[in-house]
C-alpha cells in the first residue's frame, strides 16, 4: 500500500509540475490560502480532463464541486523536541506546510499543501492520497468545526492528528493516529501516546542514529 501511495505522489508531482510550466508567466503566489487552493484545484482539474489515460484515484465531478475548507497546520517533530516534550502543543515549532482540504459533500476529496513566502502563498503539493484519506476519517469523527493539526514523526511514516474543539478554547486536545498499536478511528489521550512515541523514537535513534547522521537525513 505504501508503495502504491508513493507512486501516486510521484505521478501527481510530475503532472502538477507539467501544469505549472504551462502557466507561463502567470503568478505563482497568492494573497490567501483559499485563493491558492482554488488555483491548485483548477490545475488538478486540467490534469484530470486532459490525461484520462492516467488513473489518479480521483473523480473529476467530485473535484469540480469541492471547495476549500479551513486551513490547518502541518508540523515536523524532531527527535530532540519529542524527547523533551510534555505535550503536543510544545511540538509546534517546525511548521512544514499549511494544508487546505478540498471538501465535497462533507468528505475530503483531496488536499493542497501550501507554504507562505514574503510575497504570499505558494502551492507546494497537491493530492496526497494518504493524508486526504486519513484527514477525512478524522474530520468525520470530530466534525468540520474542530481545529486539526498534523504532526510528522521523526522515526515513522505515520502521522498524528491533534484535534481541539472550539468550545474548549484550545484545551482538551484529542489525538488520532494509525501508529503501531493504535487505530485512527479511536481517539487516544496524549498521556498515553506521547510516552510510546518517546520510547520508540529513542530506540530508533539508538539503532540507526549513527547511520542517519552519516546520510545527513536526521530530522
Amino acid at each position: 500500500m505504501k508503495r502504491i501511495l508513493i507512486y501516486f505522489g510521484v505521478t501527481m508531482a510530475v503532472l502538477f509540475s507539467m501544469g505549472c510550466k504551462k502557466e507561463g508567466e502567470q503568478r505563482r503566489y497568492f494573497s490567501t490560502p483559499q485563493e491558492a487552493a482554488n488555483k491548485a484545484k483548477n490545475d488538478l482539474l486540467t490534469v484530470l480532463r486532459s490525461r484520462k489515460d492516467i488513473a489518479l484515484g480521483l473523480e473529476q465531478q467530485t473535484i469540480e464541486k469541492s471547495q476549500p475548507a479551513a486551513p490547518l497546520k502541518q508540523y515536523q517533530i524532531t527527535f530532540e523536541d519529542l524527547a523533551s516534550a510534555d505535550s503536543f502543543t510544545a511540538l509546534r515549532r517546525n511548521e512544514l506546510a499549511t494544508i487546505v482540504p478540498l471538501v465535497a459533500d462533507g468528505a475530503v476529496a483531496s488536499i493542497v499543501g501550501l507554504v507562505k513566502g514574503e510575497t504570499g502563498w505558494k502551492i507546494a503539493s497537491l493530492g496526497d492520497k494518504s493524508v486526504s484519506s486519513e484527514l477525512d476519517v478524522v474530520r468525520r469523527a470530530v466534525g468540520p468545526q474542530a481545529e486539526i493539526a498534523i504532526y510528522d514523526l521523526p522515526h515513522s511514516g505515520e502521522k498524528v492528528y491533534a484535534v481541539m474543539q472550539p468550545a474548549t478554547g484550545g484545551g482538551g486536545t484529542t489525538l488520532y493516529t494509525n501508529y503501531t498499536g493504535f487505530n485512527l478511528k479511536e481517539p487516544v489521550p496524549a498521556e498515553r501516546l506521547l510516552p510510546v512515541l518517546k520510547q520508540d523514537a529513542a530506540e530508533f535513534q539508538r539503532k540507526y542514529g549513527d547511520e542517519l547522521k552519516r546520510q545527513r537525513i536526521v530530522r
